[in-house]
């Protein structure tokens, strides 16, 4: 640790060397340093991680989720930043690793009311109605192979709501796997996908929607930003630009002229 980080935990464990420090105003959960999560101690109400930003482009095609789970907990940044933007918001967190999960609480502010932090592996959880789902699970720092098998795809599928989208955090190591688990996406949700990639990370993001959505062209969704931009604080019109150049015109879901 340098001079300017401060460690305020530290643990070996059979996943790896867990960590938490603050550097400046940002609190980091690290493990094997590697970042997980991070939060900005002066500003609980905003997204401190661009991947989680990027998560939520997601809100441009849906209205404010009432449910959400997330599937993978790091240290709670998501929630706590939800929380802090709608308070109303339900939420259940899926979290393997009991460490990380008692870490959200002690140390990254994760909301004591209308969240739950559940204990178990996700592929043994089985809830309802869910508008949002935030799968961000890692091992060996790429995306687990059961976790794009059409079984769990169906499983996670199944608990969403009419409306609802799958959102999740993909780490591969190469363009095989990638368009491997892509098409088992796009098989079980019907071909209603888009894909984000993060700039400077080798995250993509995968949406998949549970219900066909009407056919949204950049016009359209420029005329929500100003409303999403007042509740989440995020930068849609960057979102929109990604979203262009990474999805083919005509995908069913966004077009990418201007009418």
């Amino acid at each position: 640790m340098t001079n300017q980080t401060k460690l305020l935990f530290q643990k070996q464990t059979t996943d790896g060397l867990i960590e938490v420090c603050d550097r400046h105003q940002l609190r980091c959960l690290n493990i094997d340093a590697i970042e997980q999560s991070r939060i900005n101690l002066e500003q609980p109400d905003q997204l401190a991680s661009p991947v989680q930003r990027y998560i939520l482009a997601c809100l441009l095609f849906i209205e404010t989720p009432k449910k959400v789970l997330l599937g993978g907990l790091g240290g709670g940044a998501l929630a706590c930043y939800l929380y802090n933007r709608k308070p109303e918001i339900q939420g259940d967190a899926v979290e393997i690793n009991e460490i990380i999960a008692e870490l959200a609480k002690d140390y990254f502010y994760f909301p004591k009311k209308q969240w739950d932090i559940i204990v178990d592996d996700l592929r043994q959880w089985n809830d309802r109605n869910y508008d949002l789902m935030v799968i961000d699970i890692a091992d060996s720092d790429l995306t687990p192979a059961w976790l794009t098998s059409e079984k769990m795809l169906l499983q996670l599928k199944q608990q969403l709501s009419k409306q609802g989208v799958l959102a999740i955090d993909l780490l591969v190591d190469n363009a095989q796997s990638f368009t491997q688990a892509l098409v088992a996406i796009r098989k079980v949700f019907k071909r209603q996908t888009l894909c984000l990639s993060v700039p400077d990370h080798k995250n993509i993001i995968i949406f998949a929607f549970n219900k066909p959505l009407i056919n949204y062209s950049v016009k359209k969704l420029t005329t929500r930003v100003k409303k999403l931009t007042e509740i989440w604080g995020l930068e849609f019109p960057v979102f929109i630009e990604q979203l262009k150049n990474d999805n083919p015109d005509n995908n069913g879901i966004m077009s990418m002229g201007k009418s």
